[in-house]
């Protein structure tokens, strides 16, 4: 009985670890790929990262429901479609630091932007009002 607690345990700190990075990574790039614009420069990036969304949402809908701990990681699979969202994650972060490393190559003041900067802008390229604050 102390040996299957003991598993149980194991279990749930594996599933709260990887949740954890998939929540942080998640809460970053969710209002970047809100961005119509973006979903359209970056749509292989747009597209993994629906899946993500998706997962996540279903996840936190299960959580709802009854939050306890023990409740909350009893849901099938959850370790391995957290480990998948973290994957999927990293791939989107390559695509994403890419992307903006070729924008920076194209126009050269923005190697003078923090990433989140360069979203910003990038992401309301329709509202030049939202975007001058960057051209000082």
């Amino acid at each position: 009985e102390i040996r299957t607690w003991e598993d149980k345990l194991i279990l749930t700190q594996e599933i709260i670890d990887e949740w954890l990075k998939v929540q942080s990574c998640w809460l970053y790039l969710e209002p970047i790929f809100s961005s119509p614009d973006i979903m359209q420069q970056m749509p292989e990036e747009g597209r993994l990262f629906q899946v993500v969304d998706k997962n996540w949402r279903d996840t936190m809908k299960f959580v709802t429901n009854d939050p306890k701990v023990l409740h909350a990681t009893s849901m099938p699979g959850m370790l391995e479609k957290m480990k998948d969202s973290n994957n999927l994650l990293d791939k989107i972060m390559k695509g994403l630091n890419n992307y903006l490393e070729k924008k920076r190559l194209y126009f050269a003041r923005f190697f003078f932007l923090s990433n989140d900067e360069m979203l910003e802008i990038l992401s309301e390229t329709k509202d030049p009002t939202r975007v001058q604050p960057h051209l000082k």
